[in-house]
């Protein structure tokens, strides 16, 4: 059985792209980074804790993680909406990265990769932030945005698989699974 480890129904629709008989479970973990935790080890110990809730003898489970860095900072959800205006204020007009760690747990394999991709934001006025946010498309995403929804429209740039960015790096994944 094939389980995906994850609430996120962007990752939902990626991994019935290459597999369809998957058990979609939730998987909630304290997402805090630990002081001065790298990206890669933040990525690998959230992704692995999320993964192990479901894993038993007869499993394989997916779970997934994404981040966002902005001129050496971790950028994660915001809280609120002021947090997420200050977020897409910061990131308008600039590029940033996009990491998506993977780990795929079974009782004989353990696996863990990280994609990234560089992402461009247009310059958006207060207005474009504020008519964004009033889509309530930013909660409880990475950086304030989905960027399979309307945010795409504030795109310019995505060097790498755009999955990366919605949160499964499919390319690789379905190599591995």
């Amino acid at each position: 059985m094939l389980i995906l480890a994850s609430a996120s129904k962007a990752r939902r629709k990626l991994i019935k792209m290459c597999k369809r008989n998957v058990v979609l479970k939730s998987s909630d973990v304290d997402e805090t980074r630990y002081n001065n935790e790298d990206i890669y080890d933040y990525l690998k110990r959230v992704t692995y804790l999320k993964g192990l809730k479901f894993l038993n003898s007869c499993t394989r489970v997916i779970s997934a993680d994404t981040v966002i860095v902005y001129k050496d900072r971790i950028i994660g959800k915001p809280k609120d909406r002021s947090d997420a205006f200050g977020i897409l204020s910061e990131l308008s007009g600039k590029r940033h990265f996009c990491f998506s760690g993977v780990t795929i747990l079974s009782d004989s394999e353990y696996r863990f990769f990280v994609d990234y991709a560089v992402v461009g934001v247009k310059k958006m006025t207060e207005e474009e932030i504020n008519a964004y946010l009033d889509r309530n498309e930013y909660m409880g995403k990475a950086s304030a945005y989905a960027i399979q929804g309307f945010a795409s429209k504030f795109v310019y740039l995505i060097k790498g698989d755009i999955t990366t960015v919605i949160g499964l790096p499919m390319k690789k994944l379905c190599r591995i699974i």
